[in-house]
């Protein structure tokens, strides 16, 4: 499973090898200046819309990757209907980082 790592002055999604696979994209950081919103959802799959450009998806199961839409790029870890922290993000590749963690509450408490 994909972990938040929160490091000083940036943000880590550290995907685990098979991550990598699904995703086709390696870790992704972020400064943590970037980050503009941050918060708690109970079902990270419900978050994930739009074209799968590349990555794995199994609507319900697995959204991997990354996601557009006309207006946003999201980027995803989301493995089965668990709870997830959302990133809105500004200036960088991404509008939205969408990731499934065992302790929400944690990792929103790490990025402060």
């Amino acid at each position: 499973m994909a972990e938040l790592q929160v490091h000083g002055d940036t943000v880590t999604i550290a995907l685990s090898i098979a991550e990598k696979i699904e995703a086709l994209h390696p870790d992704v950081t972020i400064p943590r200046s970037a980050i503009t919103g941050a918060r708690e959802v109970p079902d990270g799959l419900e978050e994930v819309h739009g074209l799968r450009m590349p990555g794995t998806g199994f609507p319900g199961v697995i959204l991997v990757g990354t996601f557009r839409e006309p207006d946003r790029t999201t980027f995803a870890v989301c493995h089965g209907q668990r709870p997830a922290i959302v990133l809105d993000v500004a200036g960088q590749p991404y509008d939205r980082i969408v990731v499934t963690v065992d302790a929400p509450d944690a990792a929103l408490a790490a990025l402060g």
